[in-house]
């Protein structure tokens, strides 16, 4: 019985004819070993995430300025994170720092985790300007430091200044008052509105050409009188205040009223209740010699005289 015929064996497998490609509609099986259509993309780009990343420009700005609110999370779409920074003033300062070194160093990313862009480009200006503005900032913290111990140092030795030496005295010259109602020597009662009496004593007079610590002061009529007097609330209420008092010299010229610095022990300006005291000095500059002194009222006519003559 004769048996079919084959040929020849390959003498090696370099002879097995190749086999042929799989279909195109297999190819995402076959070819590159890998199922499915899905490929790395290049780092940084991921495939839900369409359309271009945030600014960097845009995002540094926002921090460098406004960090402290939020604003480059906010704009970055953190919201819940740009929530929290704003609330906590940017963590106390130091969560806005931290995102700003994050930004300046490229490594911020927007929610989707995009990098920003324009951040190669623009990298080495924003790094010179925040180091500018953080310079500039500290050299002013530390000028205004220094202003404001000055000013408390200056203030805490204002307290220091020594008082200012008391007015000459002299025995007092007045007359009784040649007006008014008169309860006592040297005194008399005013009636400065209806209902409101006050009583004004004069407790002491002099007539000096220099008054100590306002030497600057230079009398335009010869001198200056200077008396110190009482102001008592019997009724009512009143207000003590150096505008009650004028004064005219012999030939009936007004002199010129000198407002006292303070420690010189002026007449207070203020109300006074019914039994309240105040005592107080009263300055003009008017001719030595009698001199015609007017209380006013309260509605600014006179109220009553007297006549002082200085020493």
């Amino acid at each position: 019985m004769s048996h079919p015929s084959y040929p020849p064996a390959p003498e090696n497998s370099a002879s097995v004819p190749p086999v042929p490609p799989a279909p195109s509609g297999f190819a995402g099986h076959y070819q590159g070993g890998q199922s499915g259509g899905y490929q790395p993309e290049p780092y940084g780009q991921v495939p839900y995430a369409g359309g271009p990343g945030k600014s960097f420009v845009t995002t540094w700005i926002l921090s460098l300025l406004l960090g402290s609110l939020g604003a480059d999370r906010f704009y970055l779409g953190k919201i819940g994170t740009g929530a929290a920074k704003l609330l906590t003033l940017g963590g106390l300062g130091i969560w806005a720092i931290v995102d700003l070194i994050i930004i300046l160093t490229g490594n911020a990313r927007d929610k989707d985790g995009r990098p920003l862009e324009g951040y190669p480009e623009n990298k080495k200006k924003a790094w010179i300007i925040t180091v500018i503005l953080w310079l500039a900032s500290m050299i002013t913290a530390i000028l205004l430091t220094v202003v404001s111990i000055s000013i408390t140092a200056a203030a805490l030795e204002g307290r220091n200044v020594p008082v200012q030496p008391p007015l000459p005295s002299a025995s007092q010259a007045a007359p009784a008052p040649s007006s008014g109602t008169t309860t006592d020597k040297n005194s008399l009662v005013v009636t400065v509105s209806e209902g409101n009496t006050v009583k004004i004593g004069v407790l002491d007079s002099l007539y000096t050409t220099e008054i100590p610590a306002m030497s600057y002061l230079k009398p335009a009529n010869g001198g200056f009188l200077v008396f110190e007097v009482s102001w008592e609330t019997l009724t009512g209420t009143s207000t003590a205040a150096p505008m009650n008092f004028e004064a005219y010299d012999s030939e009936g010229n007004q002199g010129e009223r000198i407002y006292l610095e303070d420690g010189l022990g002026g007449l207070p300006t203020e109300e006074v209740g019914v039994g309240d005291l105040r005592q107080g000095l009263i300055a003009f500059d008017v001719k030595k010699g009698p001199v015609k002194v007017v209380v006013s009222d309260d509605f600014g006519d006179q109220a009553s005289t007297f006549t002082l003559t200085a020493e």
